[in-house]
């Protein structure tokens, strides 16, 4: 865990002092959201929970790749490297196009959806301490990003 008052001394503008605490903040959240999926006994990282929500919330339960990456929460050079670990523990399968060997369909397995709704589960345990106002505001300012 960051050493937040350390941050908050640091000999540096105001603007650098919030931005170097909002990094902080946000992989120590990255971490506890992380283990609140992995207490669902699948190890999961945030980048294959996204995955699996793209192609759980998709009309056919399945994307092309280049339309995975296109609904990314961040972009990430490994997401073959990421499918090949979804596909190793069962939870995606991936099929080339008949018409067009280029393409890559990945689709989400029973499984897959089962793990998926369960670390959602899991998350909502996930709290902030923020109140509602709070969190309003914090929203707000981070949409001007």
């Amino acid at each position: 865990m960051a050493n937040k008052g350390l941050i908050q001394h640091l000999d540096v503008d105001i603007e650098h002092k919030a931005l170097t605490l909002l990094a902080c903040v946000a992989q120590e959240s990255k971490v506890a959201m992380e283990r609140l999926i992995q207490s669902t006994g699948v190890p999961l990282s945030l980048l294959q929970l996204n995955i699996l929500h793209a192609l759980d919330m998709s009309p056919e339960g399945q994307l092309t790749v280049n339309q995975l990456k296109a609904v990314m929460l961040d972009e990430t050079p490994n997401v073959s490297r990421t499918l090949n670990k979804l596909v190793d523990l069962g939870l995606v399968t991936k099929n080339r196009s008949s018409e067009d060997q280029r393409v890559v369909f990945v689709a989400i397995t029973e499984a897959g959806k089962k793990v998926h709704h369960d670390a959602d589960q899991a998350l909502l345990g996930y709290k902030s301490p923020l109140n509602e106002k709070e969190s309003q505001q914090l929203l707000d300012l981070l949409s001007k990003f």
